[in-house]
Order: structure tokens, then sequence, then C-alpha cells
């Protein structure tokens, strides 16, 4: 287990990805890749407002903006589930549920509630899917918002994550959610949490981004 503080999701990045090739331990996925992990690692971003994105992140720019914006407002790709889907029209019993408008409405009505908060898991859909070879299930799973001191604190669950090529853009996305609902709230955003249970690295598939990008970190694999 890791607990760490930083500033900017792009100082947290940056030291995760040493932290996990350098002191990680190696296991194999269901569909037989290798990858480096620290279990529960959970991150505070101090200063969300801090959005740089950090020059060692393989993807760049353009994919951190299309994250944000297919969870903010959704994406046409078809997909067994995606993120803005599940929180903004979570499906139950034959309907669907805004979750982020529950939270917006909870948290304008009683600002110290703790019971604000949103869930991904589809447990009729994901399970099934979970019991094949092969098929894609939400990494990240719940949500949760705290009004204190007049400043809204968020913190994610992510059951899985990919550190070196989705955290920087799920991290800078998921922050501009929470800066939404705190606008809408009225109230300032405060920090963002990120709680990670298997947080990792594909140490084969991902080689050559890691010799690109942390050639120092080559003598740990």
């Amino acid at each position: 287990m890791i607990s760490i503080k930083k500033p900017s999701v792009r100082a947290s990045y940056e030291y995760l990805v040493r932290e996990v090739l350098e002191n990680g331990e190696d296991m194999i996925t269901e569909d037989g890749e290798t990858c480096r992990e620290i279990r529960n690692t959970v991150i505070e971003i101090t200063n969300p407002k801090l959005k740089s994105i950090s020059p060692k992140y393989p993807l760049g720019k353009n994919t951190v903006e299309k994250y944000t914006k297919n969870l903010l407002y959704g994406s046409e790709n078809e997909f067994s589930y995606d993120y803005h889907s599940r929180l903004f029209k979570y499906p139950v019993n034959g309907t669907t549920l805004n979750q982020i408008e529950y939270i917006i409405e909870k948290l304008k009505a009683q600002k110290n509630s703790r019971r604000a908060l949103a869930l991904t898991w589809q447990p009729i859909l994901d399970i099934e899917v979970s019991k094949k070879d092969r098929g894609s299930v939400p990494c990240l799973q719940y949500i949760q918002f705290l009004i204190r001191n007049n400043k809204l604190h968020q913190t994610v669950l992510f059951r899985s994550n990919d550190l070196l090529l989705a955290y920087h853009a799920n991290a800078l996305g998921l922050i501009s959610l929470g800066e939404m609902i705190a606008k809408d709230i009225g109230v300032e955003y405060g920090t963002y949490t990120h709680h990670s249970v298997s947080m990792h690295i594909y140490i084969d598939r991902d080689y050559d981004y890691i010799s690109k990008y942390f050639p120092e970190c080559l003598k740990c694999l």
C-alpha cells in the first residue's frame, strides 16, 4: 500500500510511475499479460486547479481532452459501458437514473451529507461480462463528494487502474466533473482523492513507452 499527497496530477503521475516500476510486484492478468502493481494506492491532489499534462504521459493532451469530453457529455462510440452513461443514465428497472443530478440536489439541500455518491458497477450487466474470457467492465467504481468548510472534496475508487496510459486522463477528467458539480452547487472545489485497488503498469505491452519516457526505470524490469 502507498499513500501520497501531491499538488497536481502531473506530479503524482511522474512520482507513481517510478514507484510502481521500482517497488511494485509482478502479476499475470486474466488475459495473460504481465503487470507490475502496487495494491491500494491512495493519492490526494491538494491543488487540482494545476492541470498541466506531464510531457512523460505517452498519450498526451488530446487523449486527456477526449476522455474529459466523453465523461462529461457522452460518446457516440459503441462500447460495453461508458462512464457518462453509468453516471448520468444509470440503468435501473427499465429506466435510468441521473446520479450526478442527485448528488447536486442532495448537497444543495444538505451540505453536510455523506450520501452524495455515485456507482458505476451494474451487477446484472457486469457480472455476466466478467464471466467471459474477454469483455470490458468499469474500472472506476465509486465517486463520493463531501462539502467541508464550504469546499467540495471528491474521492474516487478504481478497482483497477492502468497507471501509465489511463490514470493521467482519468484523474484530470474526474476533476473536471468535480469542478462542474462544485460550480453548480455554488462552492469552491477543494481536493481530489484517487484510490486504486490495483495500480499497475503493463510491462511487456508498454515496454517501448517505458523505455522512451522513463528510461531510468529500465534497470528495474
